[in-house]
């Protein structure tokens, strides 16, 4: 008769440590994650691909009036980033001539220039976009059009 199979002798070898201690050990624990906004501006990449700012000239339906000045409509600041990836964000820069820093055209000015700089720089981690932009816009004066970039 023809057998086809493995051939296992089936003398007294032992193995040197028991079966229980031959299963491959647990696999490490992974480190863990961190989501918080700190690991995300030394971990997200930003690649921008298009940065632009345009007027935002809206009438208010109700004007309304601080200290003395009364306000009939908003001029503000528009931005419009995209990235390589797709993304789009837009953020809009505040321009209260008696409460903010900077009046629509120098914010205008300066929301250009960071624009262009953001685009033109080469991928880099969203803190280090965040230090670009201080430094192109520096201190209290251009507060509202530095958040709006960093959104």
């Amino acid at each position: 008769m023809l057998s086809v199979g493995f051939y296992l002798p089936f003398n007294n070898i032992k193995p040197q440590k028991p079966i229980c201690q031959m299963a491959s050990s647990p696999p490490a624990a992974a480190a863990p994650t961190s989501f918080s906004f700190k690991n995300l501006t030394q971990t997200f990449t930003v690649d921008v691909q298009r940065a632009e700012n345009r007027p935002l000239n809206v009438p208010l339906i109700a004007p309304f009036t601080i200290a003395t000045s009364r306000l009939d409509q908003v001029e503000n600041v528009a931005i419009r980033i995209e990235l390589s990836n797709g993304c789009v964000g837009w953020g809009e820069a505040p321009v209260l001539p008696h409460v903010t820093a900077e009046d629509q055209q120098t914010a205008m000015v300066k929301a250009s220039e960071a624009c262009e700089v953001l685009k033109e720089s080469p991928a880099m981690a969203l803190g280090s976009v965040f230090g670009v932009v201080a430094g192109l816009l520096p201190g209290h004066q251009f507060a509202s059009i530095q958040s709006r970039l960093s959104v």
